[in-house]
């Protein structure tokens, strides 16, 4: 029999909230363990179709998506929109499974940040292939796969680095996962003194405000649990990183600190349109 590893993690479950809490219930979450409460896994979705622009990107880039695409941004439209603490492109949160794992870490310890990074994408893949779905690093298809994922150009945008896309999913960096020539995984970290926050969103179905960017249900051609999924990384997980994970909740205190982080910035138009 294996031994139950010694540390013991915080598990939440998978529901949906409104662009402004996921957001802030992930800062949250990354000062509260490092202030000493647990590793922390939680599973999320989004209760409306939602942009959510890389901390650097400028607002006006999105302006220009959704003219081009047609897509109405902002709380009166099809599309909320909101402002990540990460950085990367944005990205079209509606039909996917979104987590973050918080760790308590040391900030200057980069070994570990880069091996989190891969480990989760690691775990997402090898349950992946449980369920019948080929997903491979970006790194490991060599430079002939470039040429076969070449970027479409409705998501190009004319600012930032020279030719690289608007949307996140149209970007490829080493650890992303892609099935069938197209990425279907993408994660970006956040430290703070004491943890980090890695979340990441794996892309289950094809949006009609993103079209241009099939899910792994449209890629493996049938319909997948998404139950199934989360159950197994909850599995590997749990060896990967040696931790316990006990099904648990927000804390009153990380509530609180969440609705005022979502007052501050992820639900104040200042903090959305400051770049």
């Amino acid at each position: 029999m294996s031994e139950v590893p010694a540390i013991r993690g915080r598990l939440i479950e998978l529901a949906s909230h409104d662009a402004a809490a996921n957001m802030a219930i992930d800062e949250a979450l990354l000062n509260s363990v490092a202030a000493g409460a647990p590793p922390t896994l939680r599973f999320y979705g989004w209760k409306r179709p939602t942009l959510s622009l890389g901390y650097f990107q400028p607002l006006a880039e999105a302006m220009a998506w959704a003219e081009r695409t047609g897509v109405s941004l902002g709380n009166t439209g099809e599309v909320d929109l909101v402002r990540r603490s990460t950085g990367g492109g944005a990205i079209l949160h509606h039909a996917e499974l979104t987590l973050s794992l918080t760790l308590p870490m040391n900030v200057s310890d980069t070994g570990a940040r880069e091996a989190t990074y891969r480990n989760v994408h690691e775990a997402i893949a090898s349950e992946l292939k449980v369920m019948g779905v080929d997903a491979k690093p970006f790194r490991t298809l060599g430079t002939g796969a470039v040429t076969r994922m070449s970027f479409a150009s409705s998501g190009a945008s004319s600012a930032g680095k020279r030719d690289e896309p608007f949307l996140c999913f149209q970007r490829r960096t080493d650890e992303d996962l892609i099935v069938s020539g197209y990425k279907v995984l993408g994660s970006a970290q956040r430290r703070t003194k004491g943890a980090l926050l890695q979340h990441g969103s794996l892309l289950w179905s094809v949006s009609p405000h993103a079209d241009v960017l099939p899910g792994i249900q449209q890629l493996a051609g049938r319909r997948l649990g998404m139950d199934q999924l989360v159950h197994g990384l909850q599995r590997r997980l749990k060896a990967m990183f040696e931790i316990d994970w006990q099904l648990g909740a927000l804390e009153s205190n990380e509530i609180k600190a969440a609705k005022q982080i979502v007052t501050q910035r992820y639900g104040n138009s200042d903090w959305t349109s400051k770049r």
